[in-house]
């Protein structure tokens, strides 16, 4: 429990830091962590399959440095990642297969695509306010819902994936969060953007149905351990894990928040 609050202590300065500075250091940093987690993944899928690493992180890099371009030309770029994967395959086969093709596509999806929805949310109008709505849903619902599952949590959630966490835990951090993200607005609107005030009722419901998804992140990611037996993806952050460990749930809660602003709030996120 200490080494989590004291890794907590040291890095939420930085990512205060990060958020306020934006892009286009925030892609690179994005990019760099992104570049982490690929190589988390690639080492716990290693123990039972091949996947061709090398072309996965070239396609990583790739994206984050023509992210806008191919953002708006992603049909182009999948498919030809794709023609590039099968076309290494059939010149290794049988040393790689279809499953390894497949794995070494989904690392560089999984968390380059997802994650680079931080930089999408940044880079958009209000971005500087917009972006925190996905910390609050993911790791304010987090720290919420330890504590409401430690003092009254009885009914487990996802016995198999997740023994400890509970339904209770699972709601009350989704409430917490919002209560959060009702502070928030309210502390904002005093210093800049006061038409989010207006907002407050929105704002709470995209981060109460975000906080839930992270939820889902954070089991995807337990199911997927615990298919290849591993109990954290890496051991970067002392008491939290890997950068997979930590970002689980942050990779579902901004890809959804991202989604929500543009088609429904109407916000543009990439130009």
């Amino acid at each position: 429990m200490l080494k989590r609050v004291l890794t907590a202590v040291i890095g939420i300065p930085f990512v205060i830091l990060l958020m306020a500075l934006g892009n286009p250091i925030l892609g690179i940093v994005g990019c760099i962590v992104a570049l982490i987690g690929v190589h988390e993944f690639y080492q716990v899928i290693e123990k039972k399959y091949k996947p061709i690493t090398w072309i996965g992180y070239i396609v990583l890099i790739v994206f984050f440095v023509a992210y806008e371009w191919i953002m708006r030309h992603f049909g182009i770029f999948i498919s030809g990642t794709l023609m590039i994967l099968l076309i290494a395959m059939v010149v290794t086969y049988p040393k790689h297969n279809i499953v390894d093709i497949a794995l070494t596509l989904f690392a560089p999806l999984y968390v380059g695509l997802l994650i680079s929805f931080i930089i999408m949310i940044r880079g958009a109008e209000y971005g500087d306010f917009l972006v925190w709505l996905v910390f609050i849903s993911a790791w304010g619902s987090d720290t919420c819902a330890y504590f409401t599952g430690m003092l009254c949590g009885k009914h487990k959630l996802a016995p198999v994936l997740s023994p400890k966490k509970t339904v209770e835990g699972a709601v009350g951090g989704a409430i917490g969060a919002a209560v959060i993200a009702w502070i928030y607005t309210w502390m904002y609107t005093q210093f800049a953007y006061p038409m989010m005030e207006e907002k407050m009722i929105f704002i709470m419901g995209i981060v109460f149905v975000s906080a839930i998804l992270s939820q889902f992140g954070d089991l995807a990611a337990s199911a997927i351990k615990r298919t290849l037996d591993v109990k954290d993806f890496g051991y970067i952050f002392p008491g939290h894990g890997g950068v997979l460990d930590r970002f689980d749930s942050i990779l579902f809660v901004a890809p959804f928040i991202a989604i929500t602003l543009e088609f429904v709030a109407g916000l543009k996120m990439i130009a």
